[in-house]
């Protein structure tokens, strides 16, 4: 008997269980993101290192979030993200030049790798519990700089070099959860073209707080943020990756 009753408890359950992937869902993101700088910057010059370079500093950013998914066919779903990430710090340039300047001794130095992203996506109709793939396209907007102020043979001088342009990019992700409210994710936003190249990977284990009405979770992971430009793109050539670890909490509301 106890049997026979739930399984009409589930039965009645089932269609239930289908409209709620069909609702409208409204949420957002925010995590404090721990982000450590390496590589070149210009043709040579270390971005991280105080000895013949910039010494630029890890340093933490913050990441925002926010998206709207529905259930209509053809029309993607959108996420908005904002990045904000200034690297500061001190070093010491004898034998390399920033933006065609010689500097031969101290100098003090920023980079803001600031950036929107606007992405449209997709979700594959996977009949699989707990599997979402989601496939669309990105925009990324940089509106930031990269500044070394110091000595040079004719005396101090502060150089800026701006970090101001749009990539388009393909963007994936892949995220399974469990019946207990743990959840991995991982996803990629790259491009590659004409000597430039640019690859932004995110891992995310995150769980799913027992609150009614609303999904509300806490997110750990780790960001990796590997870019490659040539002077045709930003005015000087980089080959520099900024990547660490960062902590969070999601909230989300269907309707």
């Amino acid at each position: 008997m106890k049997k026979t009753a739930l399984a009409a408890f589930l039965v009645a359950m089932t269609p239930v269980a289908a409209q709620a992937d069909l609702l409208f869902t409204v949420g957002a993101k925010a995590n404090s993101w721990t982000a450590e700088p390496s590589g070149q910057v210009d043709d040579g010059l270390s971005a991280d290192s105080e000895t013949n370079g910039l010494g630029l500093d890890s340093d933490s950013g913050t990441n925002l979030t926010v998206f709207f998914e529905h259930p209509v066919p053809v029309v993607p779903n959108l996420r908005i993200r904002q990045t904000n990430l200034e690297l500061d710090g001190s070093g010491t340039i004898v034998t390399e030049e920033f933006n065609g300047i010689q500097y031969t001794g101290e100098v003090d130095s920023s980079m803001d790798l600031s950036h929107t992203d606007a992405t449209l996506y997709w979700g594959l109709p996977l009949p699989v519990p707990y599997v979402d793939i989601n496939l669309g396209l990105t925009a990324r907007m940089f509106g930031g700089d990269v500044i070394v102020d110091g000595a040079t043979v004719s005396g101090n001088r502060r150089e800026e070099v701006e970090l101001d342009f749009t990539l388009p990019m393909g963007f994936v992700e892949a995220q399974v959860g469990t019946p207990f409210g743990i959840y991995a994710a991982a996803e990629i936003n790259a491009i590659g073209y004409d000597g430039n190249s640019l690859t932004d990977t995110v891992l995310t284990l995150g769980y799913d707080l027992p609150v009614p009405v609303v999904d509300l979770g806490l997110e750990v992971g780790h960001r990796a943020l590997s870019m490659k430009t040539n002077k045709d793109t930003t005015d000087i050539e980089t080959d520099f990756d900024v990547s660490g670890i960062f902590y969070g909490a999601s909230f989300a509301v269907g309707f």
